[in-house]
């Protein structure tokens, strides 16, 4: 079951009590959505995101408020193009995480815990998944995605592995490239190595990272005043992309920052969904 993260933070820095117009750019299966749409009869969400099986589940769940929601297939870097005055919104949500519910389906490769086909695509939609990636990247490629998305200063011999793999037999399987790193990378309790090269993996094929900070930057260009931004992020990657661009627009006077640090889950989230524990949440409001 999804659980959305800091449920109560993000109604918070919302302020969604006082009625409006909501985007949820990565709406997934719609739970920061549904509660948006609960916490006041005023409300209304436009949705965005690029796996069409969570809009799916999205639409159903929202369909208990008719005529309030309008969900689109597209990712939420391509908001501009969509039928929706951003100028008129009230409050914007960004959370940036990869689901449980994509964790947990085997189908789409995100998780090494589970045997699965090297896919990794959020949309299934778009030609590049993690099977081209490790199968037909160059040692130089492979190595710009694991120095810039994994965080590894020296990859070498990861990639010698991959590479050397492939040669004999092309890597399909989640489990296949899995066996590949532990022979080199024991588990770790912080920051596994192998965990760092699915990250890394993830975000290269999705291309989360691709241009982000100019895209927030943008979006609080277009706000009106008084409209909030809430992001959530799960790695240090995220994050220091998110603080850079409210940095830049708090210094160009666009914005006050409503929160000094990143807010992060209580010890009673944390107790009913452990997959709150990385997750930062930064907030501001247009000035």
């Amino acid at each position: 079951m999804h659980i959305p993260v800091l449920p109560d933070e993000v109604l918070e820095y919302l302020e969604v009590s006082r009625g409006g117009f909501f985007l949820d750019g990565t709406t997934g299966l719609g739970g920061h959505s549904s509660l948006i749409l609960e916490a006041s009869p005023q409300n209304y969400i436009y949705g965005t995101d690029k796996d069409t099986e969570a809009l799916v589940i999205a639409q159903k769940k929202l369909e208990a408020f008719p005529g309030r929601f309008t969900l689109f297939h597209s990712d939420y870097r391509d908001i501009e193009s969509l039928p929706v005055a951003l100028d008129r919104i009230d409050g914007f949500l960004f959370d940036l995480g990869v689901s449980s519910f994509q964790l947990d389906n085997p189908e789409k490769g995100f998780s090494f815990s589970k045997e699965a086909p090297l896919d990794m695509r959020m949309d299934k939609t778009q030609p590049k998944s993690a099977y081209d990636v490790v199968n037909t990247y160059s040692y130089d490629e492979l190595s710009r995605v694991l120095k810039d998305y994994g965080e590894f200063d020296h990859p070498d011999r990861i990639i010698q592995q991959i590479i050397g793999q492939r040669k004999l037999n092309k890597i399909t399987t989640t489990n296949e490239l899995k066996t590949i790193i532990r022979r080199i990378c024991p588990q770790q309790k912080t920051m596994d190595p192998l965990a760092r090269v699915f990250q890394a993996i993830r975000i290269e094929v999705n291309q989360e990272l691709e241009n982000l900070e100019r895209f927030f930057l943008r979006i609080i260009e277009v706000m009106k005043p008084g409209a909030r931004i809430v992001i959530i992020s799960f790695h240090s990657l995220e994050d220091r992309i998110v603080k850079n661009a409210l940095k830049e627009a708090k210094d160009k006077k666009l914005i006050g920052i409503l929160t000094k640090k990143p807010v992060t889950a209580q010890d009673k989230e944390l107790e009913a969904n452990p997959r709150s524990r990385s997750a930062k949440l930064r907030a501001a409001v247009k000035i």
